[in-house]
């Protein structure tokens, strides 16, 4: 039960940071998965909206029975408010695809960019009846970022009184 809640809160953090990246994408999106990041941003999308009938398809017969299970024990209620309420903390995610290793199969690495960590995992790929989907996603791996988000980048100089009054004078 754990693990499956574990899976499901990362999948959830994944979508919460896709929603931010491409938020203008069309809501019909989940249908047009047409590459592996397409199908990440798919199950980004509905996690965002939701929907955990288009989340739960997002995923291969390898993964759904888990996930169905925890919607189950869940309820649908409180697991579809789950999916929205994940997503809250994510800044931005940033997708990277790995070689792939064979025809039909891709890897894409993932990071969740957080408000005091950053996130990453791996997700495994398929291609299952003409689209992407889902097959297997690693444990998140957690560091913290050496400049956190929101660290203003450049500082306004400070000025005293004395230098704005004589920088006047000087100009007049």
């Amino acid at each position: 039960m754990q693990r499956n809640l574990v899976t499901i809160l990362t999948l959830l953090l994944i979508g919460a940071g896709v929603w931010f990246a491409a938020r203008n994408r069309p809501a019909d999106f989940a249908d047009a998965v047409a590459t592996p990041e397409d199908a990440i941003q798919a199950m980004l999308d509905a996690s965002r909206r939701g929907d955990a009938r288009a989340y739960l398809d997002c995923f291969t017969d390898a993964m759904r029975p888990q996930l169905d299970a925890t919607r189950q024990q869940m309820s649908e209620a409180r697991f579809r408010e789950y999916l929205t309420e994940s997503q809250a903390p994510v800044m931005g995610v940033a997708t990277t695809r790995l070689p792939d290793a064979r025809p039909g199969l891709a890897r894409c690495e993932v990071e969740f960019i957080l408000r005091d960590k950053n996130q990453r995992q791996t997700v495994e790929l398929k291609k299952d009846g003409g689209r992407w989907r889902i097959e297997a996603m690693s444990q998140a791996v957690y560091a913290k970022p050496p400049i956190p988000y929101g660290t203003k980048v450049f500082e306004e100089p400070k000025t005293n009184a004395l230098s704005s009054r004589v920088s006047s004078k000087v100009k007049g």
